[in-house]
């Protein structure tokens, strides 16, 4: 399979993770992806600004420059354009045009079906959206979870949530090998964009207050979607969000109710052989005393802290899993964009 051609929408912080990765920046890892052009809103001065200063991942590690309608990354040239004008008809860039199979949806914008269907329109092969859609995607497909269902047929795909990608292959894999009869999820998560650095008035009175001073319990949807993701836990499965006064990393805390008798050594075996085995590269199984700092810009959906594994009256569970709030995701992003890039490469032939 040759180079992919893609397009990304939306810059923000995922979009800046993916360019990072797609740039071949991400240790030195070739891609074998044609990263084609970029469409965001914002000022282009300010988002080549934040790809080369980034609080959290810092400073670019290759040179960028920007011209008009024009980023150069490590002397590869990216369109820099801003959406189309849909007061004048056009629902999306002329992909056929720039030479894109695939756009990544990456704006976090709850996007309509219609909108993700006019990338199609305009020549895009596939649209790979970075969160779960306001109307259901021909599919949403979590890597080390539901990825053999994936199919030719599929051109509008959801990658899920990040937290769903670091719960669902625990929750899946306890579920197989221990049943679970009902689990509660709570997701302790670094603050986001949605949330603010002062207290003003918001919608939602929670989400309105100080995010760096203050322990803000949030909805979450990772609750409903695991249940379409691991369908044997539909209606078992319910949970919560805590933002907590830190800027990266997050972690899952499960409670599992199971009909059998379990252990916490039997659920840190079938978790180590499953990090080991099928999972392997998706989970890490970590036996050192680690915290949430410790997981910063790792790769994997999650990492299994086996240290905290409990089991109290020989059927509740509680277990722990760190994840990086965009890093590893993105590296699955990439992973189904290999995989829908297979498709429209046999479809070429």
């Amino acid at each position: 399979m040759g180079s992919i051609a893609v397009g990304l929408v939306g810059c923000g912080r995922i979009g800046r993770n993916l360019v990072r990765i797609l740039a071949g920046s991400a240790g030195g890892r070739s891609t074998g992806i044609d990263l084609r052009a970029i469409v965001d809103p914002s000022d282009p001065e300010g988002i080549e600004y934040l790809l080369r200063f980034d609080t959290l991942l810092g400073r670019f590690p290759a040179p960028i420059s920007r011209r008009e309608g024009m980023l150069e990354i490590d002397g590869r040239e990216i369109a820099l354009l801003a959406p189309p004008d849909q007061s004048a008809g056009a629902a999306a860039p002329d992909w056929a045009a720039l030479g894109v199979d695939i756009v990544i949806e990456a704006s976090e914008s709850l996007l309509a079906r219609p909108a993700l269907e006019a990338h199609l329109a305009n020549g895009a092969k596939r649209v790979l959206l970075c969160s779960p859609p306001v109307e259901p995607p021909d599919a949403t497909i979590v890597v080390g979870v539901n990825d053999a269902g994936l199919k030719a047929e599929h051109r509008i795909v959801s990658a899920g949530s990040v937290t769903a990608n670091c719960a669902a292959p625990v929750l899946q894999l306890l579920a197989a090998e221990f049943g679970i009869d009902r689990a509660f999820l709570t997701t302790v998560h670094a603050y986001s964009n949605q949330l603010r650095l002062a207290d003003v008035p918001a919608d939602d009175m929670r989400s309105g207050r100080a995010a760096a001073e203050n322990i803000i319990p949030q909805p979450t949807n990772a609750d409903e979607l695991i249940g379409e993701l691991v369908p044997e836990l539909a209606g078992k499965i319910s949970g919560l969000a805590i933002n907590v006064p830190v800027a990266n990393g997050s972690i899952v805390d499960l409670t599992c109710w199971h009909p059998v008798g379990v252990t916490a050594e039997a659920i840190n075996s079938a978790v180590q052989r499953a990090a080991d085995q099928d999972l392997y590269g998706i989970l890490a199984y970590e036996t050192e005393p680690i915290v949430s700092s410790d997981i910063l810009r790792s790769t994997y959906s999650g990492t299994f802290d086996s240290l905290s594994t409990m089991v109290i009256g020989g059927k509740v569970s509680k277990t722990l899993t760190f994840y990086d709030n965009g890093w590893g995701y993105c590296h699955r992003v990439i992973d189904l964009l290999r995989r829908l890039a297979s498709f429209a490469a046999e479809e070429t032939r």
